[in-house]
C-alpha cells in the first residue's frame, strides 16, 4: 500500500502532510494509522526512533511484527484488532520488538477510526516506551525478594510489616518461631492479640501505635503472650514506613525474646529477696506474729464482707422470687405468665450464681466442708435432673439416663452431690443446641462409680480442653460471646469431687463434636438406714404443698426490717390460711410476741439496732408461758455454715437461706405448726 493512494485513512486524516507535521513534533511516542486489516499506513518520527524501522520498511506490513514470536503465535495482534473493533479503545503493556531484535516494555493504546457513517476505516496506534520503569519495578521486587529472604532467615528476631490500623501484613519465621503462630493464622488480624488481655484492654497496642506515629520510633520492654497462652519478656522497635511523600504505609515491627534474661534478673532478685527475709526472719519474730495476726484480721473481714455481700444480694432477690412465684398462680394472662416465668427463673439464676462466688471463696480458703452420709446417687440424679428438664424441655433437648435398676449408695454429701449433677446437665443443656441430646449413665465397677453426662453439642476445642475445669476459664470471653456466666461451676464440680476422694475428666473431639464429662468415686459400704437425709426430708416437705386448711387459723409473726421481705411473706402466708402479724425491728417483734402469741416465727438476722440473733435470745428468755418456746425460722441472706450454726446456737429452730419460693417457707411452716399446735393444746 503506497504514501500516494486514496486510503481511507489517508481521507480521513487530509492532507498527509499536515499529519506528519503533527505527529512528527511528538518524537517521544510511535504514532501510526493502520488500516482495517492492521497494516500500517503512517509512520512518525518517534515510531522510526522506537522501534528502529524507517518509514519504507514498515509501510503496508502488519503491525504484528513488532510483537514477540510467543505473542505472535499465540494469536494476540488479532485478538487485540478484534476487541478494537468490538469496544473501540484497547490499552496494553507487554513486551515488544525493535528492528535490530532488541525488546521493550511498551505501553499501547489502539483506538478505531470510523467515517460519518460509523464505518470502521483504521485505527490509530500510539505506543510509549515504559522499560525503564518496568526494570526499577523488577529491580524492586527483586530488592524485596532478597528482603524478604534475608527477613525470613533472621530466626532469633521476630520481624513483621502492620499495616496503619494495626494490621498484621507480612510474618517472618523467627515471628512464627517466638509466638507459635504461623502466618495464615495472623495474616489481616490485629497485633493485639501478642498483649496480655489486661494491656490489650487498657489501649496499649494503639498507644505504641500512636506514639511510632507520633514520634517516628517506639522501643519498650514488656511482657507478651505466646499462641499457647504462656508469656515471654518482649523488646519491641516499632517504626513507622512512609512513602516519599510522607504518607504512613504501615509500620515495622522488630521483637527480641529476652525471657532468659528476665528470668535470670528474677532469679537474682528473688535470692536477694530471700535473704533478706531470712535476716528479717531472725531479727523480727514479734513483727512475723503481728503480720500473722493482721491477716486473720483480713481475713474475717473478708468472710464478713462475703456474708454482707451475700446478704445484701440475696434480700432483693427474695422479695423477686416470692412475688414472681405468687403472681404466677394468680394471672391467666399467657403473655404476663410467660414473663413472670422469665423474672422467675432469671432470679433463681442470679441465686444460683451467688452461691458459686461464695462456694469460690469456701473452696480457696479451705472453709468447704462436707456432711457424709449414705446417699442414694440415683435419687441425686433424678432431682438434678428435675430442675434442668424445663431448660432442657425449652430447647427441645432430650434427656437420656442409663442408670441401674437397683439403687447405688455410696457415702456422700448429697447436697453437694446433686450440685455436681447439676452443673453438669446444665452445662450440657446450655451448650447443646435445639433438638440435641444429653445421656447420663451410671455404672458400678468394684469399688469405683462412673458417673457421666454426654452432650451432642458445639463441643470443645483440643487447646481449651486442660483448662475447662479451671476457675474464670471459658473457651469464648469476648464481648461477643453467646453464653453467659463467670466460668465457675466447673471448677466447684472438680473441687467437690476431690473432696469425695474422687476425680472428674473431660473428654471432646472438637468443635460440632459434643463433649463427655465424667466423674470417678469411690464406693464404700455403707448400712442401709430407712430415715432419708435432713436434705432429702426438705425436699420432701417441699415438694409436699400445704392446702389452706392445714395453715387455716396458724399465727405466723413475720420480723424483718425490709418492708418487700415483709409483704410477700404476709400475702403468701395469708394465702395459705395463715393470720399474720408483721414487725420491722427486733423490738417490735419481741412485743409482738408477747401480745399476739404466735404459732411460728420467721425473723431475718441482719437488721439493724438488735440483729435477729439477739432478737432470738431474747424470745427463748421469755420463758414457755409467755411464748419463748415458739419454733422458729432464720429466714436471711447470710447463707454460709457458720452462719446456720450461729442461729441455730441463739435458739432458731430452723435456718433457710434466701430467696426463697413462698410454697417452700409455707411447707417448713406447716410442718413446725404440727409441734406448736400440739403443745400449745398440751399446756391448756
Amino acid at each position: 500500500m503506497s504514501d500516494e493512494a486514496g486510503s481511507p485513512v489517508e481521507a480521513a486524516l487530509g492532507a498527509d502532510h499536515f499529519f506528519h507535521q503533527l505527529v512528527d513534533s511528538i518524537p517521544d511516542y510511535a504514532i501510526c494509522m493502520l488500516d482495517p486489516e492492521g497494516r500500517i499506513a503512517t509512520w512518525n518520527l518517534g515510531a522510526a526512533r522506537l522501534k528502529g524501522y524507517t518509514r519504507e520498511e514498515v509501510v503496508g506490513k502488519n503491525f504484528a511484527i513488532f510483537y514477540t514470536p510467543e505473542d505472535r503465535l499465540a494469536g494476540k495482534p488479532a485478538r487485540i484488532l478484534e476487541t478494537v473493533r468490538r469496544e473501540g479503545h484497547v490499552e496494553d503493556e507487554s513486551w515488544r520488538v525493535r528492528k535490530d531484535g532488541t525488546r521493550f516494555w511498551g505501553n499501547v493504546v489502539f483506538t478505531a477510526l470510523k467515517d460519518d457513517r460509523g464505518r470502521l476505516i483504521g485505527f490509530v496506534k500510539v505506543t510509549s516506551d515504559l522499560t525503564a520503569r518496568k526494570l526499577a519495578e523488577e529491580e524492586l521486587r527483586h530488592s524485596e525478594e532478597r528482603f524478604r529472604l534475608l527477613v525470613e532467615c533472621v530466626t532469633d528476631y521476630a520481624i513483621y510489616m502492620l499495616d496503619p490500623e494495626g494490621r498484621v501484613v507480612t510474618w517472618n519465621t523467627g515471628a512464627e518461631r517466638m509466638t507459635g503462630y504461623k502466618a495464615s493464622e495472623v495474616i489481616g488480624q490485629p497485633f493485639n492479640r501478642f498483649f496480655l488481655s489486661d494491656d490489650a484492654r487498657l489501649g496499649k497496642p494503639e498507644l505504641e501505635l500512636e506514639r511510632a506515629r507520633k514520634d517516628g520510633r517506639y522501643e519498650d520492654e514488656a511482657w507478651r503472650v505466646r499462641r499457647d497462652g504462656t508469656k515471654f519478656w518482649a523488646n519491641v522497635v516499632l517504626t513507622p514506613v512512609r512513602d516519599s511523600h510522607g504518607e504512613l504505609l504501615g509500620f515495622a515491627k522488630v521483637t527480641r525474646d529476652l525471657s532468659e534474661r528476665r528470668f535470670a534478673e528474677e532469679t537474682e532478685r528473688r535470692l536477694d529477696a530471700e535473704k533478706a527475709a531470712r535476716v528479717a526472719l531472725e531479727e523480727s519474730e514479734t513483727r512475723l506474729k503481728d503480720a500473722v495476726s493482721r491477716a486473720d484480721a483480713a481475713n474475717r473481714v473478708k468472710d464478713e464482707f462475703l456474708a454482707t455481700v451475700s446478704h445484701e444480694l440475696r434480700t432483693p432477690l427474695n422479695a423477686i422470687v416470692g412475688w414472681s412465684s405468687l403472681l404466677r398462680t394468680r394471672t391467666e394472662d399467657p403473655g404476663l405468665s410467660k414473663g413472670l416465668a422469665s423474672i422467675h427463673q432469671n432470679a433463681q439464676a442470679q441465686a444460683r450464681l451467688i452461691e458459686d462466688i461464695l462456694d469460690v471463696s469456701r473452696i480457696i480458703t479451705g472453709k468447704l466442708h462436707l456432711n457424709l452420709v449414705a446417699t442414694d446417687v440415683l435419687e441425686v440424679v433424678h432431682q438434678a435432673a428435675e430442675v434442668v428438664r424445663p431448660s432442657a424441655d425449652a430447647k427441645q433437648i432430650a434427656l437420656r439416663f442409663v442408670l441401674p435398676e437397683e439403687p447405688v449408695l455410696l457415702v456422700a454429701d448429697p447436697d453437694r452431690l446433686r450440685q455436681v449433677v447439676w452443673n453438669l446437665l446444665s452445662n450440657a443443656v446450655k451448650f447443646t443446641e435445639s433438638g440435641g441430646e444429653v445421656v447420663t449413665t451410671v455404672e458400678r465397677s468394684g469399688s469405683e462409680l462412673s458417673l457421666s453426662v454426654r452432650d451432642t453439642g458445639q463441643g470443645i476445642e483440643q487447646d481449651f480442653l486442660p483448662h475447662v475445669f479451671e476457675r474464670f476459664r471459658q473457651a469464648d470471653g469476648t464481648t461477643t460471646r453467646r453464653f453467659g456466666g463467670l466460668g465457675l461451676g466447673l471448677a466447684i464440680v472438680r473441687h467437690i469431687v476431690e473432696l469425695h476422694g474422687g476425680c472428674v475428666d473431660v473428654r471432646s473431639e472438637g468443635a460440632g463434636r459434643g463433649a463427655l464429662f465424667r466423674i470417678m468415686l469411690p464406693v464404700r459400704p455403707v448400712a442401709v438406714d430407712s430415715t432419708p437425709p435432713e436434705s432429702e426430708q426438705h425436699e420432701r416437705r417441699s415438694s409436699s404443698r400445704p392446702r389452706r386448711r392445714v395453715l387455716g387459723g396458724l399465727r405466723l409473726l413475720v420480723v424483718d426490717d425490709d418492708r418487700d421481705a415483709r409483704e410477700v411473706l404476709e400475702e403468701a402466708l395469708a394465702a395459705a390460711g395463715c393470720s399474720v402479724r408483721a414487725a420491722d425491728s427486733a423490738a417490735h417483734g419481741l412485743e409482738l410476741v408477747r401480745s399476739f402469741r404466735p404459732h411460728v416465727i420467721i425473723s431475718d438476722v441482719g437488721m439493724p439496732n438488735e440483729d435477729g440473733y439477739s432478737f432470738m435470745r431474747h424470745v427463748r428468755e421469755l420463758g414457755a408461758r409467755q411464748g419463748g418456746d415458739v419454733p422458729s425460722v432464720a429466714l436471711t441472706g447470710y447463707a454460709r455454715h457458720g452462719d446456720r450454726t450461729l442461729a441455730i446456737a441463739a435458739g432458731f429452730t430452723a435456718h433457710v437461706a434466701k430467696p426463697v419460693v413462698p410454697d417452700d417457707i409455707v411447707a417448713l411452716v406447716a410442718n413446725l405448726a404440727d409441734g406448736a399446735r400440739q403443745q400449745e393444746a398440751s399446756s391448756e
